[in-house]
């Protein structure tokens, strides 16, 4: 039941835009694909296709979240813009939730969490510029 959320948004992505769905699946899948055998090779731990699926999924919404909390706070106190330490703590706390949503749906400890986000980061992005330059 938990996974049909996920599945909906992508089929109405299709029909409103099918080609940014196409994108979204490419990048999904080979992201999956790099969370899992990143996870396997370099942390020793074994994950199936549905866990690094998840885990995609969860590092992709954990982070969101955490801007939808930062604007409701900026929204409530009035405080828009943060510099010096206040960024720092503010790029710290997404970077927490990046890491921690691979935790939760890896189960695994923090450091080898943070290398599995690492390795996923730059691939993601590599397969983004990618994936632009071709279109």
């Amino acid at each position: 039941m938990p996974i049909l959320l996920p599945i909906l948004a992508f089929i109405a992505l299709l029909a409103f835009a099918p080609e940014a769905a196409m994108k979204l699946g490419a990048w999904f899948a080979v992201t999956t694909v790099t969370v899992r055998i990143s996870a396997d090779k370099l942390v020793g731990c074994a994950v199936s296709y549905g866990e690094a699926a998840w885990a995609v999924i969860y590092a992709a919404i954990a982070p969101v979240l955490v801007i939808f909390g930062l604007l409701s706070f900026g929204a409530s106190t009035g405080i828009t813009q943060f510099q010096g330490a206040g960024t720092i703590v503010i790029l710290a706390i997404l970077l927490g939730s990046f890491i921690a949503a691979f935790m939760l749906a890896l189960h695994t400890s923090f450091k080898d969490s943070a290398i599995i986000a690492a390795v996923t980061t730059v691939t993601s992005v590599a397969l983004a510029l990618l994936i632009r330059g071709l279109t």
